[in-house]
């Protein structure tokens, strides 16, 4: 196994990937994709009316495309190989594509983890702010399923670069950085912290009163990229936004695995053993909790 694998070629023709993408649109806000606080927090809507210019389409979920081309993304031979390697696991299930397109900004997309999977608990019956402790404590690792995410990303210009923790937030971090050239990470982002340096030149504009209502197209006719809120806000040049690609797979010891962790996708949330679980541990670290 390995905490993270470069993959290179991404692949096969970028530019015919990067075409599908722009014909993809609209893209909307992440901050209106967010789903619990804590992702809102990440993405700077929580406790404030400031939305960035980064916007999300997700365009494959539960292993089903939404858009034309997303298949192609979707069925990556080299990113399936690639989370074989980080997991050691011989079944790989692609189950997720979104897209990111963002705009210049002055400041990060801070360093975060992606939302865990448990046997017993997902989006599906939990918030993400409890899949986050439950990841956290360590009390359910061997009922973690093992997701595996490639990330990678166009852009030509500067700024952007892609920071993340291979050993731990304690050990030295990595980056790749633009110009891109057709590269993947492929790592398991529930445990691997990574960010996003600030996009583009110091001096470029970047609207800071967008709502979430706020939409993000390409024009085809002028190869530029729409703001709109709910008229044009700004456009951008093809170079001045930065394109990321994110795919994940679940990924299994065997298919008996898999069958097992499918079976209990649609069960109730445990919440009276998951309690017992947290007061046990607390007490055996002598804490008196109730």
């Amino acid at each position: 196994m390995s905490a993270t694998v470069r993959v290179q070629p991404a692949f096969d023709d970028v530019d015919e990937i990067r075409s599908r993408i722009e014909g993809w649109g609209p893209f909307v806000p992440l901050a209106r994709e967010a789903a619990s606080a804590e992702e809102k927090a990440a993405t700077g809507a929580a406790a404030s009316s400031f939305v960035p210019p980064w916007f999300r389409r997700n365009v494959v979920t539960q292993g089903r495309p939404h858009v034309d081309g997303a298949e192609a993304i979707l069925r990556n031979p080299r990113f399936a190989a690639a989370a074989e390697e980080v997991h050691g696991g011989a079944v790989v299930e692609p189950t997720t594509v979104y897209v990111n397109v963002m705009g210049p900004a002055p400041y990060p997309f801070i360093a975060h983890l992606d939302i865990p999977v448990f046997r017993c608990a997902s989006r599906r019956n939990a918030p993400p702010w409890l899949l986050h402790r439950l990841h956290a404590s360590g009390l359910w690792e061997d009922e973690r399923v093992r997701l595996a995410t490639a990330v990678s990303w166009i852009h030509d210009g500067p700024g952007g670069d892609f920071h993340y923790w291979p050993d731990g937030p304690d050990g030295p971090s990595a980056a790749e950085a633009a110009p891109f050239d057709n590269v993947a990470i492929v790592a398991d982002n529930e445990a691997v912290f990574h960010g996003v340096g600030p996009l583009g030149a110091s001096d470029e504009p970047s609207p800071l009163d967008l709502s979430l209502g706020a939409e993000l197209r390409h024009d085809p006719t002028t190869g530029r990229w729409v703001l709109d809120d709910p008229g044009p806000v700004i456009t951008y040049d093809r170079t001045d936004v930065r394109i990321t690609i994110s795919w994940k797979a679940e990924v299994f010891a065997d298919r008996t695995e898999r069958d097992d962790v499918r079976a209990a996708a649609d069960d109730p949330l445990p919440v009276d053993a998951i309690i017992a679980r947290f007061v046990d541990d607390l007490r055996a670290r002598g804490h008196d909790v109730t």
